[in-house]
């Protein structure tokens, strides 16, 4: 079964190109790499690493039972890195939209990024996209998802943030095993960052593993990261605005360009020991923090309709992703038949 199963995958990579033939060979390797957490713990020398490989089996039997997230063979094995991430993603956009450049791929649809395994690889296309005049943005995620296909592993770049950012990226790539909509990445990563962020707090509350005094400092850093993200959606209406506006290109350029200074500036002054790189802002990095909230107004309501309760919150959410997909399907119906009208009249 699983040789049958491979073989499916690489036809449908051979289909779609060199690309996915060279993703499928990282996949298998990261698939077949990987050594049981028992066999990590045992030869794991970093005493914080011991502990969080101990705290995952626990983390996963949460997230399955409390959060009701899909029961899987994923996070039960180990991936040793020394990369920045497990794979390297690039994202693009014009310099005067705020609209992703997305791929597509079989299974997954429409995507508006494109990830590699290797980061010399990730900066080739984008400076091949920069030639081309678009903006860029490349960051190195620590995990992703498979979507049930192959069995994901723990990797050495979840560790190292630790318990709180391992246990929010565990809840957050299971969710999109239990709930995917093919071609809805703002949707999907959305819930994915919703449930991840409040089922992480909810474990950690429910496990005492904080004291109040370590709770309190916690929360207190995710509403500064909330505000960090806050502040930079709080400009997004701004460059839209700008880009419907009838104008040249070079004036479009230039006063987007007084836009992003303001945003850097602000946000220097709000966090005064940042980066340079984090202090860069275009049109690709924006569209991430669109894409990558744990804020939608859609899934708040749901949240607070379900009382806060997990299985009522699963409720309105399957109906909202099967109501997004019948629609999809209709769409799909009707160029079908457009296409066939035309065919007849021809």
């Amino acid at each position: 079964m699983r040789i049958r199963l491979i073989g499916v995958c690489l036809s449908l990579l051979w289909l779609s190109g060199c690309y996915l033939l060279q993703q499928g060979k990282g996949q298998l390797e990261l698939r077949y790499s990987q050594v049981s957490l028992s066999k990590a713990l045992e030869q794991e020398v970093n005493p914080e690493y011991r502990q969080l490989f101990k705290e995952i089996p626990r983390i996963k039997s949460f997230a399955e039972n409390k959060l009701l997230l899909k029961k899987s063979d994923n996070y039960t094995g180990y991936y040793e890195t020394a990369q920045a991430g497990i794979t390297f993603v690039v994202t693009v956009s014009p310099k005067n939209r705020l609209e992703a450049y997305t791929w597509w791929f079989p299974i997954v649809g429409s995507v508006p990024y494109k990830g590699y395994f290797h980061e010399e690889d990730a900066k080739a296309l984008e400076r091949e996209f920069q030639q081309q005049g678009y903006d860029t943005w490349v960051f190195a995620a620590p995990a992703y998802s498979t979507l049930g296909w192959f069995k994901d592993p723990i990797t050495t770049p979840m560790l190292r943030k630790g318990l709180y950012y391992l246990t929010n990226t565990i809840i957050h790539e299971m969710t999109h095993v239990t709930l995917f909509v093919p071609g809805e990445e703002a949707f999907n990563e959305q819930l994915a960052s919703f449930i991840g962020q409040r089922g992480a707090l909810h474990y950690f509350k429910a496990h005492s593993l904080l004291t109040p005094e370590q709770l309190v400092a916690l929360e207190t850093r995710i509403r500064k990261t909330k505000r960090f993200s806050e502040t930079v959606r709080s400009y997004l209406p701004r460059f839209r605005e700008l880009y419907k506006r009838q104008q040249s290109l070079e004036m479009t350029l230039q006063q987007r360009e007084i836009l992003f200074s303001e945003l850097s500036t602000e946000m220097g002054q709000m966090y005064p020991h940042l980066s340079k790189r984090s202090l860069h802002f275009n049109n690709a990095r924006l569209l991430q923090y669109q894409r990558y909230t744990a804020e939608s107004p859609l899934l708040i309501k749901l949240w607070q309709e379900s009382d806060k309760d997990w299985g009522r919150f699963w409720e309105r959410v399957k109906v909202y992703g099967d109501n997004i997909q019948s629609a999809q399907n209709r769409q799909s119906q009707m160029l079908t038949r457009n296409v066939e009208n035309i065919s007849d009249w021809e």
